[in-house]
């Protein structure tokens, strides 16, 4: 077993190799992935810490991992023992990482990283950091040599995401993708993301845990389109379907030789936030190519769910919370009968009770299922050799999901699992008034994610407490989890667009206490049209109930426990004609109205 440090001196003499002075490894993989393929998780495997996001930087006398909020007590952990010291980012007084080797460079000096591991406007903005010092950069592969058995580019089978599901055929999407390259007077668009060629194209694979996408890149024209992947895990039935719909397939590694030879003049519109540099580089090089960077037309169109989308997206949430019923249900009955439930256990049983649903293909991510304290580091993962026993106290929070062909969910409860302290009721209220507080707003038209947070968030706020996240994402279409262009974050200058969908999930998190998060997802839908112009609000469209056990009622406003008893109104309405028995029994009670 070779240590961290071990690693990082091995990382080192490639370094003095290859002339640089410094070494980037970010969490990325060639088309800007969040959750990668282990072939391109390198900087799990150099620093030891294996949350999905953050950066490892190695200089020849120091060494440092960037992480957010979400990350730092699970990195502080998973760092212990090694050279390599935390930074805490967006942190008061912490340095990026740019800034970090701006500063401890000498002049001249060299910065390598591998070319297609950072995005565009990631290696604009370190040019930027660097000109002062006149830091050099060089796109290079230094860690190939040194991974022993790293693993392969993964190549599952490739099949159709049916019309019934997509709402429209890979042709229409192209037309589409067509109609916004034309806005933008551009003749073409290559396209990197993952989720972003998979929507495009109507196709799904394997090759990411929790994620259905296939490692290829897609490109757009106004005559043509192409897919590269590889060939060899295509089946003769999806190349037919693709050739249909006027999409020629070549092989994944070709995209360099066919950029590189791009022979007519051509604005090539690319996403710099989404594109890797070393791609950007080719087309740079090309004298045909005039790049227009913008943002990716695709992301922007599925962005925006079509009704066939939102038909399916909600049968599919109906589905999951048929799914998590059974595995409270079973939960409850375990406790009730003294069996050990370990945080491991949960996981088990969620997978198991989704698996049964029809449809189902597999989790969306890996379940955070979290007991007491450990619930404070926003994605911790349990392992079995040291996940927690449930007991009959605290809270439990869980944060899973499921993929469906219908379309992808998320989903956070905390359970209130026995006797709870008076703050930890009050920190459980404070959560669920901010939650409702977002799912129960009226905006008008133009308003983005940064507008909307703070409703949320100002719940919190006023109590003195924060948390270091944004409150809301985008979710895929039998997609990623975590997809654009909406979020909602402070930062987010995204417009909200009837048919977006968005999590609600504020939370507190009290770091070897407690944590607690409420999570559902919403859709953007058209409220009232008047002189002051049109207003939006949100369509809940998780459907299981939210534990009322630990509501300190005298902190809860009349419109909040209206709120409160409609949504659970509308769970039973949902759910109960596909369940029965002790499930039925079980829904019921707890979507029975509440009141002081």
């Amino acid at each position: 077993m070779i240590s961290v440090n071990e690693k990082l001196a091995a990382l080192r003499r490639k370094m003095k190799e290859n002339g640089v002075q410094a070494c980037i490894i970010p969490s990325s993989d060639p088309h800007m992935s969040e959750y990668l393929p282990e072939h391109w998780q390198a900087r799990s495997y150099f620093s030891g810490f294996d949350g999905s996001a953050g950066t490892l930087v190695v200089t020849e006398k120091e060494s440092g991992l960037w992480t957010d909020g979400r990350y730092f007590i699970q990195a502080a952990h998973q760092l212990d023992g090694s050279e390599i010291e935390l930074y805490r980012m967006a942190v008061k007084g912490v340095p990026t990482y740019t800034e970090f080797l701006a500063d401890k460079l000498n002049q001249g000096e060299t910065v390598g990283f591998d070319g297609k591991m950072l995005s565009v406007s990631s290696v604009k903005e370190m040019e930027e950091k660097f000109q002062e010092k006149k830091l050099k950069i060089k796109s290079v592969d230094l860690i190939c040599d040194i991974w022993p058995d790293r693993p392969a580019i993964p190549a599952s089978e490739v099949f159709i995401h049916d019309v019934k599901y997509a709402g429209y055929t890979c042709k229409e999407k192209i037309e589409q993708v067509r109609s916004e390259l034309k806005k933008q007077k551009a003749d073409g668009e290559i396209i990197a993301r993952l989720d972003c060629v998979a929507w495009l194209m109507n196709i799904r694979a394997d090759d990411i845990e929790y994620n259905p996408l296939a490692v290829s890149y897609a490109a757009v024209y106004m005559d043509s389109a192409y897919l590269f992947i590889n060939t060899k895990r295509v089946p003769a039935e999806v190349l037919a379907y693709l050739k249909e719909n006027g999409v020629t397939v070549q092989e994944y590694e070709e995209i360099d030789a066919v950029l590189k030879n791009i022979n007519t003049k051509k604005t090539i519109l690319i996403d710099p936030a989404g594109f890797n540099y070393e791609l950007y580089r080719i087309l740079k090089q090309n004298p045909n190519v005039t790049i227009k960077e913008g943002e990716d037309t695709v992301t922007g169109l599925k962005g925006v769910k079509n009704e066939t989308e939102i038909k399916n997206i909600i049968e599919a949430h109906i589905k999951d919370g048929c799914a998590m019923v059974e595995f409270r249900v079973k939960l409850d009955e375990m406790l009730k009968n003294g069996e050990k439930v370990t945080e491991c256990t949960v996981c088990d049983m969620l997978k198991e009770c989704r698996a049964k649903q029809p449809n189902n293909k597999g989790e969306s991510f890996s379940t955070i299922a979290a007991y007491k304290g450990n619930a404070a580091m926003m994605h911790y993962s349990p392992k079995p050799d040291t996940c927690s026993t449930i007991q009959t106290e605290g809270f439990l929070l869980v944060d899973s999901g499921g993929q469906y062909l219908e379309g992808t969910t998320d989903i956070t409860r905390t359970f209130v699992m026995g006797p709870l302290t008076q703050k930890e009721k009050e920190h459980y209220t404070y959560v669920l008034k901010a939650h409702i507080a977002l799912a129960s707003a009226v905006f008008l038209e133009g308003c983005t994610g940064g507008n909307v947070d703070i409703l949320s968030r100002e719940q919190v706020w006023k109590h003195g407490i924060d948390y270091r996240c944004g409150t809301g994402h985008g979710v895929g279409m039998f997609g990623g989890v975590h997809e654009g262009p909406q979020n909602l974050r402070i930062s987010s200058n995204v417009v909200l667009k009837k048919g977006m969908t968005v999590t609600n999930e504020p939370g507190i998190y009290e770091e070897g206490k407690h944590g607690i998060r409420t999570e559902n997802i919403m859709l953007v839908v058209e409220d009232r049209n008047n002189e002051y112009g049109q207003f939006y609000r949100f369509d809940i469209i998780t459907y299981f109930p939210i534990d009322t056990a630990g509501i300190v009622m005298d902190l809860m406003s009349d419109e909040d426990i209206a709120w409160l008893n409609n949504y659970h109104k509308l769970v039973y309405e949902k759910l109960s004609p596909r369940l029965s028995g002790k499930e039925l029994a079980w829904l019921k009670e707890h979507t029975t109205p509440i009141s002081r």
